[in-house]
């Protein structure tokens, strides 16, 4: 509601042609209230007051009550009234109200008559999220969670907010000069009335400073010239005001640390620099999200190393991807110089707004030979593209083979439904030169608000990534998915068993080299080797200690957690692998890329290989070994370091969350250190 503003010397004012009326003029938007002070109007003898209307006008008492014939009243009977119209004018001042005050004898001693243009002006945005934009929709200026909630929502297709980044980073640095319109949310200034505003009107939008470096709006006139509002200019006088003008808008940052993800734009209706009427609309910018396992593939990315290094390799994955009915991208070596870790380097996730879905490139610090890749993705019209730098060191727990999401999991009562983020860290109190995770990388995760974080232990590891201890495969139970953990226990276990049958002789690494020596040893020697089995007893230990933190915040019992043979040996405190590690594979549905292990072979069959079919087969699942020796065991990783992978968004739709889920989002991992 508006209140009436009167100039400064209103009983100075001119008379009109009858004796002691003062004309005052005034714009009315549609629909929107105009409150009117009578006491301020009335001369000091005055004692009672008539109102007369011209025009589609209607009168409302202080107390809100209509009233529909306004005849004479004593003025303390209504020493305030609002006007209200519902309809625009279709030429200047075609309404008036008529004010007279009346002495204690009935006789008149003033007028003011108060001649009215009224404009319809609004903002409009998809406020209840149907794809399409709605028309005063009454929830657009608030921001509501779940399937009943209101409010619109922003892509960022190119994220420019490096975080501590001494870069800059535009669409046009990409070569995108263009913007990408299908990915840009719609908002409409609806317009209404005379071709010409009144004299001394404009229409103005404006967002915060802050909020301005936040989006882009785009003026339908010049969609792919500058920004109409961007981080250059936080408001805008609107050219054109004689007809709806139609923006594009788009998210330039994912929320972060510094920013909740949510836009207030107004839309200002100004005469002779004063704000007559504002209405105002609110955007959440969508989150990133990462995609589990258990979310259909859709193309599984590789390096192509240069003088054919992991062409075998390729071609044996070629084969389970073709039975997976998925696409294989071998990217050539110009896009990555050399540097096989495709995992590392980028994770494939997506943002979603109503009936639009992005997959969106997060390119990790790590910054080697794969930054390529990450430029040559973001400059398709397929993805989008974010980055996080800091101005402290990335370290190994940066690379995103450190990243994961769980499937979906409901613990202690509380659902998530797309799953949690988990990352490894430290437990400074263990380790030596204890690393973890860059706080920058942190703080976006959590912003996203909808995959609720766990920090684990991955320290312990030499390269220091959780995908060296677990991985999750799908399963037809309750849950829909299983926990994968490597496990020396359960290596140690299947030698002791072998051992006792009479195979200690059984090789295992047989016909590989280490260090430029066959790495061949038999199972009799691992069991004698003390040393490494008191590393494994150590490192068993950390696993168990990340085993407990996931039951707890995935709400898992023993039964949603298989165990897989693994060794590892020391390396300068941290652990590598003894041999190729089996939970570092990839899941293509109901397909599994496991890298190859090498066990002791019993019958012609590694013993390590018949275990694990063993304990998958039945879940449906297809075991693909791969020999990933030369092409990324010797060199610290496995299968899964190797490859990415994008997959469908969830079909389920973020925005439709309930509250409940949110206002657990921040329950503190036990693993994560202050």
């Amino acid at each position: 509601m508006r209140h009436l503003s009167l100039p400064e010397k209103f009983n100075e004012l001119p008379l009109g042609p009858q004796a002691k009326t003062r004309n005052l003029e005034e714009v009315l938007v549609v629909g929107q209230s105009l409150k009117i002070t009578l006491t301020d109007l009335a001369p000091a003898e005055a004692v009672t007051v008539s109102l007369k209307t011209q025009g589609e006008l209607e009168i409302y008492s202080e107390s809100n009550q209509r009233i529909d014939t306004p005849g004479l009243m004593f003025l303390q009977q209504l020493p305030k009234l609002a006007l209200l119209a519902r309809t625009f004018s279709d030429r200047p001042q075609d309404r008036c109200l008529q004010i007279a005050f009346q002495d204690p004898q009935g006789a008149q001693i003033s007028q003011v008559d108060l001649k009215l243009t009224c404009l319809r002006i609004c903002l409009d945005v998809d406020a209840d999220r149907d794809g399409i934009v709605d028309e005063n929709h009454p929830g657009k200026g608030d921001w509501q969670w779940g399937a009943q909630g209101q409010g619109a929502i922003l892509l960022v297709h190119t994220d420019r907010d490096h975080v501590h980044s001494d870069s800059q980073y535009t669409d046009r640095d990409q070569g995108t000069a263009l913007l990408n319109l299908k990915d840009a949310s719609l908002m409409i200034a609806r317009r209404a009335g005379l071709v010409d505003l009144p004299p001394g009107c404009e229409i103005q939008l404006s967002v915060s400073h802050d909020q301005a470096q936040r989006i882009c709006i785009y003026d339908e006139l010049n969609p792919i010239g500058d920004e109409l509002i961007g981080p250059k200019q936080a408001q805008a006088k609107l050219e054109r005001t004689d007809q709806d003008t139609l923006f594009f808008v788009k998210g330039i940052s994912f929320p972060d640390v510094d920013f909740d993800g949510l836009i207030e734009i107004t839309l200002s209706l100004i005469k002779d620099g004063e704000t007559l009427y504002c209405d105002r609309v609110v955007f959440r910018v969508a989150p990133w999200m990462m995609t589990p396992n258990t979310l259909s593939p859709i193309t599984v990315f590789v390096s192509r190393l240069s003088e054919g290094d992991n062409e075998d390799f390729i071609e044996d994955l070629r084969k389970v991807v073709g039975q997976a009915g998925v696409q294989l991208d071998p990217v050539p070596p110009e896009f990555h110089d050399d540097d096989p870790w495709m995992r590392d380097e980028i994770e494939v996730g997506y943002t979603q707004a109503p009936g639009k879905a992005v997959h969106v490139i997060f390119d990790s610090p790590r910054d080697r030979g794969l930054d390529h890749l990450a430029k040559r993705q973001a400059i398709s019209s397929q993805f989008g593209y974010v980055i996080r730098k800091s101005r402290d060191q990335a370290t190994k727990l940066d690379s995103f083979g450190n990243l994961e999401v769980s499937p979906p999991v409901t613990v202690n009562g509380v659902t998530y439904p797309f799953g949690r983020l988990m990352f490894g860290g430290t437990r400074p109190e263990i380790m030596e030169n204890p690393r973890r995770k860059l706080k920058v990388l942190r703080d976006f995760f959590f912003a996203q608000q909808i995959q609720a974080p766990v920090e684990l232990f991955s320290d312990w590891l030499s390269v220091g990534h959780i995908d060296e201890f677990m991985n999750f495969v799908p399963a037809p139970d309750a849950k829909g998915f299983k926990l994968l953990m490597a496990s020396p226990d359960q290596g140690y276990d299947l030698l002791n068993k072998l051992h006792s049958k009479g195979h200690g002789e059984a090789l295992l690494r047989q016909g590989k080299q280490l260090d430029q020596k066959p790495a061949a040893i038999s199972v009799a020697e691992v069991l004698r080797d003390q040393a490494l089995a008191d590393h494994n007893r150590r490192f068993q230990a950390y696993i168990t200690w990340n085993r407990e933190v996931l039951k707890q915040e995935l709400g898992l019992d023993e039964a949603d957690i298989i165990d897989l043979p693994a060794l590892f040996e020391d390396k300068d405190g941290r652990a590598i692998s003894f041999f190729p590690n089996m939970v570092n594979m990839l899941v293509l549905n109901q397909h599994l890329a496991i890298p190859k292990p090498f066990g002791p072979r019993v019958n012609d069959q590694c013993h390590f290989e018949t275990y694990v079919r063993g304990v998958l087969n039945p879940l449906g699942l297809v075991c693909h070994f791969i020999d990933d020796w030369d092409t990324y065991f010797r060199k610290g990783g496995e299968i899964h370091c190797g490859t990415n992978t994008s997959r469908q968004p969830y079909r389920q739709k973020w925005w439709e969350v309930e509250p409940t889920f949110l206002q657990s989002r921040y329950r503190p991992s036990t693993a994560a250190p202050s």
